[in-house]
């Protein structure tokens, strides 16, 4: 009985007053695909091999025209919405045994606490909720139980995409030797999504791992790890930061990262009290006419944005 009635709460939570709920079904096509607890997960990722992707989000503690009108500001509900609907990533997500936890189920606490020390608040801070703290928080594990990567709040598809299948190259690459390099890659790029996101401590150790793996840059890793460990570096030391972008620019006149290193020159032009010289830069960037690709555009788009408050200053 208590199981039927577990299963039947599951069920009004993914069919319907909770957004989140509603996306992972939107993100599977089927409920029944996510596990809510890690000891079905980890069985089933056992048995199949797979990796496992650990979704931790907090069911609203609101009324629904409450929700209807913040929701969409709740980085669980912007992760369900857009990133876990995106097709191409529901497709990646068959890679993987799919478990998502809530945060206040008390089972799901004690495996939160163990695998993501420092997530949830003390308990005297629990009335306030947990949508102040990391949430959503991503967890990737192999098929034995062993944690490789983790991250949290809101990403992007476009990101999200990239951290599923860097995550599976990494996990597919464990344990060999010369699946080093293949590692070194996807240290890479978990890294400079971390970076994108933010998220500076976590992007630090994961673009140190790719030097150490990858010393020789036999796969271009290592620059672009050194790169992303650059740009993170400016708030702390502009003026080593700029004199290290513009080494780059010098050393890779073709790289695909041109456009984006100049934007960050100029900030560290700016942080460095150099506010004519990044204005030079920017307007070098706006001339860029035709971009060779979304993400060169992007780097434009920002680099326009930040010229604007540049001239706009007294």
């Amino acid at each position: 009985m208590l199981d039927l009635l577990r299963k039947l709460l599951l069920a009004s939570i993914l069919l319907g007053a909770g957004p989140s709920g509603q996306a992972l079904a939107a993100a599977t096509g089927e409920t029944n695909l996510w596990y809510e607890n890690w000891e079905e997960a980890s069985a089933q990722a056992q048995k199949s091999g797979k990796p496992v992707y650990v979704y931790v989000w907090e069911y609203p503690r609101m009324s629904r025209a409450d929700w209807a009108r913040v929701g969409k500001h709740n980085p669980c509900y912007q992760m369900g919405q857009s990133t876990l609907a995106n097709q191409q990533v529901k497709s990646l997500l068959r890679d993987y045994v799919l478990c998502y936890l809530e945060v206040h189920v008390p089972p799901n606490r004690q495996f939160i606490h163990k695998h993501a020390p420092g997530l949830l608040p003390d308990a005297d801070k629990e009335q306030a909720g947990f949508s102040t703290y990391r949430l959503p928080f991503h967890l990737f594990f192999d098929s034995s139980g062993k944690k490789v990567f983790q991250v949290y709040g809101y990403i992007p598809a476009q990101w999200f995409v990239q951290t599923l299948e860097a995550v599976r190259l990494l996990i597919k690459g464990q344990g060999a030797e010369n699946d080093k390099l293949k590692q070194a890659r996807a240290y890479a790029r978990l890294g400079h999504i971390c970076m994108e996101l933010e998220l500076h401590e976590e992007a630090k150790k994961h673009l140190e791992r790719t030097r150490q793996l990858d010393p020789d840059n036999k796969t271009g890793a290592k620059a672009d790890a050194e790169l992303d460990l650059t740009i993170i570096s400016i708030p702390d030391a502009p003026a080593k930061a700029g004199r290290a972008l513009e080494s780059y620019l010098e050393d890779h006149p073709h790289s695909a990262r041109r456009t984006e290193v100049g934007y960050f020159l100029a900030v560290a032009q700016y942080s460095a009290d150099n506010r004519s010289g990044a204005i030079r830069i920017l307007e070098q960037i706006e001339r860029i006419r035709e971009p060779a690709s979304e993400q060169e555009r992007r780097w434009i788009e920002h680099a326009v944005v930040l010229l604007q408050q540049l001239q706009a200053e007294p």
